[in-house]
């Protein structure tokens, strides 16, 4: 157990070092190093390709190897908080990962050794105590005088059926809203920036929940038997999930677009059978693919003079071709962004704000922003104004410093043991598109704070809307007279 630990603090220790002594390419290469041995011990012991220790171990380690190059001028020396900073929101998720789960799982052992000694008691005729539930352990609950039933899966079935097809229609209806009161479609726009401006306050959170088709039909096929599998069944889900698909293409939103596709591949390998090596090599070949295509295509159609990101990119070697660099920036300069941060909080630039930043949730939801926009607009240290986005720990220490990234990194990190541990039983699937959502935002930790964003915490409550539409039946408690 303590094996990632050990080679997480020893490798960062050494990579720091060579930071400092050596060379940025040689620290670089040290954590790229870290990253792999992490995953492969990670995929030893989860045997899951989308477990989430193995995700944040590959992707956040991997894009800090990435960002330690500095391979653009635009990139400092990383401050000592920002080395920090980066080690212990990884260190201190895991721990608070493992800990949860072994709590978790020693509250379930304890459970079925209290369920078998009350199963001896009943055959041997003792009497019990009520549990003071229907009868029907596990499949009913009251709460707030709602009685919810657990549907069997034959109805979950047909009511998923009907959510990839209100996944389709609502999220159409709002894009469509969107073009016609905004008078353009960006992909159609020869505006270089214009998916930026297309965005309607409130509309614009449906029409990019399109991304939730594809991940429902997925769950349906997995959920359903091949005989009860019609042509019918076939088209409708291929038809919504190809309209889901053409949303993000229309907006030019290659994040968007990764949503999309993603999302239903890692409920596949979350939730479906052992897939044959060849088969998901191939698969997950095809992704790439259909995303590169994708991305070259976008990229292409937002129109940018030539030689533009050469200049906004500012690389140390020129020679490197667009894509590459495309690529690269768009994972490390993350990094260099909080590094940013750091400087600024240390010269007095800017001024810890003390959770208005983690709680924009709360002012965008509630429309408080426009009430008191005072308090959602503020400047954010970067490396380059165009390049804004930013790493999953930015805001923590934006608002709390050192203590925030600590705080952030326990209670995620619980969070994550819980969601793994539940979606583990598979007994409601549906609940495998919150586990694809927090899969995501761990693969992509290197590029937003996700969870100051409005548009996470939206989806986050639609999907426990979704999961339960799909997954209980809702009927009132009449209150009995009281003599």
């Amino acid at each position: 157990m303590l094996t990632p630990y050990l080679i997480g603090i020893g490798m960062d220790l050494a990579a720091f070092a060579a930071d400092r002594l050596w060379s940025d390419l040689a620290a670089g290469i040290i954590l790229m190093a870290e990253a792999v041995m992490l995953g492969i011990y990670f995929y030893r012991k989860d045997r899951c390709l989308v477990s989430f220790r193995l995700l944040l171990s590959v992707f956040w380690i991997g894009g800090e190897a990435l960002g330690v190059m500095k391979l653009s001028r635009l990139h400092r020396e990383w401050t000592i908080a920002a080395w920090l900073s980066f080690s212990l929101f990884y260190l201190l998720w895991l721990l608070s990962f493992d800990l949860v789960t072994v709590w978790r799982k020693r509250k379930t052992e304890a459970k079925s050794i209290a369920a078998q000694a009350m199963s001896v008691q009943e055959q041997s005729g003792q009497p019990q105590m009520s549990s003071g539930q229907d009868g029907e352990t596990g499949k009913k609950a009251r709460l707030f005088g709602l009685m919810f039933e657990a549907r069997s899966r034959e109805q979950m079935q047909k009511y998923l059926l009907y959510t990839v097809v209100i996944m389709t229609v609502i999220p159409w209806a709002a894009f469509l809203f969107e073009a016609v009161w905004l008078g353009f479609i960006p992909l159609f726009s020869i505006e270089p920036h214009a998916y930026s401006y297309f965005h309607v306050s409130g509309v614009h959170y449906f029409t990019v929940s399109s991304c939730f088709a594809p991940s429902l039909a997925m769950i349906w096929l997995l959920l359903s038997k091949k005989e009860e599998r019609g042509k019918r069944e076939y088209l409708i889900l291929a038809g919504c999930s190809l309209a889901s698909l053409l949303i993000p293409v229309l907006c030019v939103s290659k994040f968007f677009f990764a949503f999309t596709i993603v999302m239903p591949l890692i409920v596949l390998l979350l939730l479906g059978p052992q897939i044959p090596t060849r088969y998901l090599v191939t698969g997950i070949g095809l992704v790439a693919a259909v995303f590169a295509a994708a991305v070259v295509f976008m990229t292409a159609s937002r129109h940018y003079e030539p030689g533009y990101l050469d200049s906004v990119f500012e690389m140390k070697n020129s020679s490197i071709p667009v894509m590459i660099q495309y690529v690269y920036m768009y994972i490390a300069n993350n990094y260099a962004n909080f590094n940013e941060l750091t400087i600024a909080l240390a010269q007095g630039s800017v001024s810890q704000l003390w959770g208005l930043k983690q709680l924009f949730p709360v002012f965008a939801l509630t429309g408080l922003k426009f009430v008191f926009p005072e308090l959602t607009v503020f400047y954010q240290p970067v490396t380059k104004d165009i390049l804004n986005t930013l790493t999953i720990i930015y805001d923590a220490y934006y608002d709390f410093n050192l203590i925030g990234v600590i705080g952030f990194s326990l209670i995620l990190g619980a969070v994550c043991a819980v969601i793994s541990e539940a979606t583990a039983r598979k007994t409601r699937p549906v609940a495998g598109l919150f586990y694809a959502q927090i899969a995501l935002y761990l693969m992509l930790s290197f590029f937003s704070a996700w969870f100051s964003v409005a548009t996470t915490w939206f989806w986050l409550v639609l999907t426990a809307i979704l999961w339960l539409y799909t997954s209980f039946s809702v009927t009132r408690v009449e209150k009995r007279d009281k003599l």
